[in-house]
């Protein structure tokens, strides 16, 4: 579908569609999310031109380290419709956070052959490659994705807005909008072991996780990153968790009576989708 404005991030609550997946839950999931966000004091935001995310990272190299290539449209090929960007903007109209995800139609090759190949970096990796650049998989599950597989990552939270909670949402609502939207059979990222050592893990929702994507000389000089992964029958019952504990959560708090009831309709935005 072609896209007049890609360039300007529109409100999630006007671009989100609910396309594939258990409908009802999901725009119900969609629909208390966004609203969660809104009482945290930012507002979720969408595009679909990923070169905003470039110039953030860039304005923001205090806080976060450089990108990996296979989120820079200068390094990759990216069509619009397979690749979005969530923005979190304060009352300022500040960027706070940010999360993207893009679609990979692998085919009958593997998300291990496709790195070691560096064809997950590079449209032509032939000549964009870096000299010394090198790439070692040691995660087995490399090795059996394959197919549709939507890639997250560019998780970012300015310093002043961490530990405030948006980070229990971010990375679920990315995984969701990818899963509505593209239908894919496998949702991975990479993350640093870090995030395990901090139980960030729990926060991300995230409970598969295999060892090691080592990438060496490359956008950044040395990083160990782990594989994680979740199926997409994971991914519904993930949205069904996560209103199951809403739930069980507005019952403790009887005072707010305007929080008992979820809107039952799934709210269509604008033709855009990821």
């Amino acid at each position: 579908m072609r896209r007049d404005n890609t360039r300007e991030p529109v409100r999630f609550i006007e671009e989100f569609r609910v396309q594939f997946g258990r409908k009802q839950e999901i725009g119900r999931f969609f629909l208390q999310a966004d609203r969660a966000l809104t009482e945290l004091g930012v507002r979720l935001y969408v595009s679909h031109d990923l070169r905003r995310l470039v110039e953030i990272n860039r304005g923001n190299r205090d806080s976060w380290a450089p990108l990996m290539p296979a989120f820079d449209p200068a390094a990759v090929e990216m069509h619009p419709d397979s690749a979005f960007m969530f923005e979190l903007h304060d009352a300022k109209g500040d960027v706070v956070a940010t999360q993207v995800s893009r679609l990979l139609d692998l085919g009958g090759s593997t998300l291990k052959a496709e790195m070691d190949q560096f064809r997950l970096f590079y449209r032509d990796p032939a000549k964009q490659r870096l000299p010394a650049e090198r790439i070692e998989i040691t995660a087995p599950m490399a090795s059996e994705i394959t197919g549709r597989v939507a890639l997250t990552g560019g998780l970012w939270y300015r310093p002043d807005w961490r530990g405030k909670g948006i980070s229990r949402l971010m990375p679920r609502m990315t995984r969701t909008f990818a899963h509505t939207g593209w239908d894919p059979d496998t949702v991975i990222s990479f993350v640093e072991q870090s995030a395990v050592d901090h139980n960030i893990m729990q926060q991300y929702h995230l409970p598969d996780s295999q060892p090691w994507i080592k990438i060496r000389n490359s956008y950044r000089p040395e990083v160990d990153l782990r594989l994680t992964w979740r199926h997409r029958p994971d991914l519904a019952a993930d949205v069904a968790v996560y209103l199951a504990d809403l739930s069980s959560r507005r019952e403790r708090v009887s005072d707010v009576p305007e929080t008992q009831n979820s809107p039952e309709v799934v709210r269509q935005g604008s033709s855009r989708r990821s």
